[in-house]
């Protein structure tokens, strides 16, 4: 080993804490918003041989928090209970939670990772999402508008359910719920 080899990696070494410190201090930083219940909602549509339907979440934790100098969204988190995704039927409610396995898995939840600012004035959002113990990452457009004081994010995103281990639902062999759905979703928050 040479003697510049030490110091190099000890240059590197000072170099990786800097980051590690100025990237902690800088989530430090971060400004939480805080969500609007009474303006938000969050859907997921499912489409079906027979009896398409919208199940709406009636409760959830979501997160946001800005870079309070740019306003501009740096993390973002959703999580919420499959049991509080109502479709109208108790009994499809039930139905659908024995399918998702909901005991064993009864949360679903979304790390945003990345969003990136696109052409057209919308973002290209990217993360993770976990349902059914599987974690998959999943990119999507949306749109964020603000006033610096209420932030409104606007967005959907396509899921394969077969992709986090669930089966596709069919009944009496020709009708069938298609294991694609839809969740759109319209996040309001306030600047504390």
């Amino acid at each position: 080993m040479s003697q510049s080899e030490p110091m190099f990696l000890r240059s590197f070494a000072l170099l990786a804490l800097a980051f590690t410190l100025s990237s902690a201090a800088r989530a430090a930083d971060l400004q939480a918003l805080s969500i609007d219940p009474a303006h938000s909602r969050i859907d997921v549509a499912v489409r079906a041989t027979v009896d398409s339907f919208v199940g709406n979440l009636t409760a959830y934790k979501a997160s946001l928090e800005i870079d309070p100098s740019s306003g501009q969204i740096r993390q973002a988190g959703l999580k919420f209970a499959f049991a509080d995704l109502k479709t109208g039927k108790t009994d499809r409610d039930a139905k659908m939670l024995s399918w998702e396995d909901s005991a064993k898995f009864p949360d679903a939840a979304f790390v945003l990772t990345g969003l990136k600012a696109a052409s057209d004035g919308s973002y290209d959002a990217t993360g993770t999402f976990t349902m059914h113990g599987v974690t998959r990452r999943i990119s999507f457009p949306v749109s964020v508008t603000t006033d610096r004081k209420t932030y409104a994010v606007d967005g959907s995103v396509k899921l394969d359910t077969r992709d986090y281990g669930l089966p596709v639902i069919r009944v009496m062999m020709f009708l069938k719920v298609d294991p694609a759905v839809v969740v759109r979703f319209h996040l309001q928050a306030v600047a504390n």
